[in-house]
């Protein structure tokens, strides 16, 4: 008894090593694609928000949403089917099935990132928890103060907290305070916490941690021109106060509030801080209407090309439409019947083997001292990932002319159930 209960314990742990093993093969296998994909992607966000799009403040911003569906391209055909795919992304699925350790490398870095961030981001609301609050002026959210020269800042999702410096006028304060309540509204902090999840699936790609600082120069600039003309504030006094917020934080040498957050003037660089001010003096006001019909535009394009992608790639199951037949006496493969010539159906239970045709692509069968192995159906995710169906064995003394049947073993177990869901 207890023999047994060893033995079913051993063969548990070990189809859940190799049902870990298929998940992190193939998690590592579509992320990957989908991180190649996204250097594309960030390359042209990145020349059109310096080119076609650079006067526009929500068309940049916008930009950023062609990101999201690089998500999506982690199955294409063209991966496989395309002579120029095959050139371009296939040495990806080449290093996957090749060095498998490396797909345990990318996943444990995506985990690693992941818990990095979540950390800090539970960090950084664990020290405002200890923060005073700031009574001068009221807002739609907690605001806190902090007792030193900060950029002031928002962050969290669901709780948002707005921390602003105790050295500032009240003036400079309500100003401040509704430019990070702009943020809030217009889900700046959700796309900020979006864009970390793509940094942990997509990590490997350099480009997606370098470019957080544009996107949140594109945010920042959509703040602005928001708040601006959300309050009906002069653009020189506006300016004045990013200004003066900016040479402070400058001369304390601290950016503290740029990690997890949206800040209001953050220690970036001279130039992007002069195109920024440049930007508010510049501001004519937007037709709301005219916003909310660009954006929807550009979801909608978005939408369609996520339906687009998922009509070029590969379903969540595709099912196996080949059979095998293994030689046990030369251990290889003689037939790969992808016509259902030999093979001409199979149930739960049985296989249907037509003999004459058997023997015409393997003249050899007579001869077999053992049995003969067949693998029929199953099922794979992409090309070479997959598992599942059924085999049978059949003895070549019993090979005739007609229809041949013999017992189908189902090897699609619960591991397998689950990883054609995934």
């Amino acid at each position: 008894m207890s023999g047994g209960k060893h033995g079913m314990f051993t063969a548990f742990f070990y189809d859940l090593y190799q049902f870990l093993r298929f998940v992190c093969v193939y998690y590592a296998t579509i992320l990957g694609f989908c991180m190649v994909i996204s250097i594309w992607a960030l390359g042209i966000i990145m020349l059109l928000r310096g080119t076609l799009f650079s006067k526009y403040v929500y068309g940049k911003a916008a930009l950023w949403m062609l990101v999201v569906p690089c998500l999506f391209c982690g199955k294409l055909h063209l991966y496989f089917e395309n002579r120029v795919g095959v050139r371009l992304f296939y040495w990806w699925y080449y290093i996957c099935s090749k060095f498998q350790a490396l797909c345990l490398i990318y996943i444990a870095g995506g985990i690693i990132l992941a818990v990095y961030l979540i950390r800090r981001r539970k960090k950084l609301h664990g020290y405002l928890n200890t923060l005073d609050d700031y009574g001068k002026v009221r807002g739609s959210s907690p605001i806190k103060m902090f007792p030193a020269e900060i950029s002031s800042f928002c962050t969290g999702c669901f709780y948002p907290v707005i921390v602003v410096p105790e050295n500032i006028t009240d003036d400079q304060a309500e100003v401040i305070v509704r430019h990070e309540e702009t943020h809030i509204k217009t889900g700046h902090l959700w796309i900020e916490a979006g864009w970390e999840i793509i940094r942990v699936l997509l990590w490997p790609n350099i480009l997606l941690h370098i470019c957080e600082r544009f996107l949140k120069r594109d945010l920042e600039e959509v703040c602005d021109a928001v708040t601006i003309q959300r309050l009906g504030i002069d653009q020189a006094d506006y300016g004045q106060i990013l200004l003066d917020n900016a040479r402070k934080l400058s001369l304390s040498g601290k950016r503290s509030g740029t990690v997890s957050s949206m800040s209001f003037a953050w220690d970036d660089s001279y130039r992007a801080l002069r195109k920024r001010l440049f930007r508010i003096t510049e501001h004519k006001p937007v037709r709301k209407g005219t916003i909310y019909i660009g954006l929807s535009a550009m979801l909608v394009m978005v939408f369609i090309m996520i339906a687009g992608i998922k009509q070029v790639s590969y379903a969540r199951t595709n099912p196996m439409e080949i059979s095998s037949v293994f030689s046990v006496d030369k251990m290889e493969t003689v037939i790969l019947d992808t016509d259902s010539s030999v093979v001409t159906h199979f149930d739960d239970e049985h296989i249907y083997i037509d003999g004459r045709e058997l023997k015409k692509q393997y003249p050899s069968v007579n001869k077999e001292k053992k049995e003969l192995y067949f693998g029929v159906g199953g099922y794979y995710k992409i090309p070479g990932i997959g598992g599942g169906g059924g085999w049978g064995f059949l003895d070549p003394s019993l090979v005739t002319d007609g229809i041949i049947t013999i017992e189908n073993h189902n090897d699609t177990d619960i591991w397998n159930m689950i990883i054609q869901w995934l």
